[in-house]
């Protein structure tokens, strides 16, 4: 090998360490800015994620009142339906006792009915009364004819 075979091969690797330099910076550079990258999309799905929580939280606290607020109306509404149950036991029982004191009268009033059917139906005058009372009937109903035939006569 000559002086001049070395001479040439100076430039190659001036040229070839100029390219490992180049590469070199190259992939720092784009190993920085990959990082960088990296980085900002990192930082930005965190600062999302961030605010989806923090807006699923409010949406919570307000839900949790909707439920504490539901809640309190279920309880009113069972205790009304506790009050009104009571109320419901009570009426039954006056509606029974009711119920049995229309019966009671409804009897009552049948006896009395049976009762004043037959006194109707007894004949309370004497034997003697009766043949009495019959004479004096016919009486008044010859009475009657009398007075009837002489009212014809007159006119």
């Amino acid at each position: 090998m000559s002086g001049m075979d070395l001479l040439d091969l100076l430039p190659l690797y001036s040229l070839m360490d100029s390219l490992f330099d180049h590469v070199t910076s190259y992939y720092q550079e784009h190993s920085n800015f990959v990082d960088k990258a990296y980085e900002d999309k990192k930082m930005e799905l965190l600062y999302n994620a961030k605010e989806h929580l923090e807006s699923f939280r409010v949406e919570e606290g307000e839900k949790a009142k909707h439920v504490s607020s539901i809640k309190k109306s279920l309880k009113k509404v069972k205790r009304k339906l506790a009050t009104l149950q009571g109320e419901r036991e009570g009426l039954e029982v006056v509606l029974e006792a009711a119920k049995k004191n229309v019966e009671e009268i409804q009897a009552k009033i049948l006896a009395t009915e049976d009762e004043k059917s037959s006194n109707e139906n007894m004949n309370l005058l004497m034997p003697k009364d009766s043949i009495r009372l019959e004479h004096k009937r016919e009486r008044l109903e010859v009475s009657r004819q009398d007075l009837t035939n002489y009212k014809l006569r007159i006119d």
